[in-house]
């Protein structure tokens, strides 16, 4: 699979797993959008969704989530993975 990010306009996650729901799918036009190249750290909920027999939506999972817009030197200074803790 593959996953496709507008980092101009990226949808807000959920503060919690209980607020992150199917509205923020079917109600994309007024969930609040950021850049994250303006605010250079996004973190928060986000559902996955899937078509059920009925052809309707539903969440069948949720993720949570922290991405970090880095220059080359800041990346290079502290590299992913190395002398960190294993991901959860």
């Amino acid at each position: 699979g593959a996953i496709e990010l507008d980092l101009n306009r990226f949808p807000r996650g959920a503060k919690t797993s209980k607020q992150c729901t199917l509205e923020m799918v079917t109600n994309e036009a007024e969930l609040p959008m950021v850049s994250i190249f303006k605010q250079k750290r996004v973190k928060g909920w986000w559902p996955f969704v899937a078509r059920d027999e009925n052809d309707e939506l539903e969440v069948t999972g949720k993720v949570e989530a922290e991405l970090h817009l880095l220059t080359a030197e800041e990346a290079e200074k502290s590299p992913a993975g190395l002398a960190r803790n294993e991901p959860d």
